[in-house]
């Protein structure tokens, strides 16, 4: 199972380790936290378009088109009362002119995300506390009503 780790800086500020890489999750300022980087919801609808992206250069490539300037914008909704992302919208722009064979190919390229299959399909989640030497875990994740209360993403976030 691959490892991500996330550790305490101060505040709401976290760092990041994927693969050796660092990044940093934070809360804006009138949430409470410095930001000092994205929040850990939108590192999360980054990844969905970072890996909707990747799978629509593969696709470009395979047709032997460009793609070198493609990018992928995202936006998201907060549902306040459900306190979750209610909708997310990635806007694709291609470098270039294709033909109809080509658009299909491109969605169903941006369809086949890993990402976006783990939104459709959600993995087993288990949550494991070791407090003092002593394991908890729990699992197969939270349910329904039982979700803790969290404030919505940074207005700034929604614009």
């Amino acid at each position: 199972m691959a490892r991500i780790t996330v550790k305490h800086r101060h505040g709401q500020s976290f760092d990041i380790q994927v693969r050796g890489y660092p990044l940093v999750s934070d809360e804006p300022v009138t949430l409470g936290g410095d930001d000092e980087g994205p929040t850990p919801t939108e590192l999360m609808v980054a990844g969905l378009a970072a890996c909707a992206a990747d799978e629509v250069v593969k696709c470009l490539m395979d047709a032997a088109l460009t793609y070198d300037l493609t990018e992928i914008g995202a936006d998201f909704a907060w549902d306040a009362d459900g306190r979750r992302v209610a909708s997310i919208r990635l806007s694709v722009t291609l470098p270039e002119q294709i033909n109809e064979n080509t658009r299909q190919k491109v969605l169903m390229a941006m369809l086949s995300c890993p990402a976006r299959k783990m939104l459709a399909e959600p993995p087993n989640v288990e949550y494991e506390l070791m407090a003092g030497g002593i394991p908890t875990l729990t699992g197969p994740g939270l349910g329904g009503s039982s979700w803790p209360q969290e404030p919505p993403p940074d207005v700034d976030s929604q614009g």
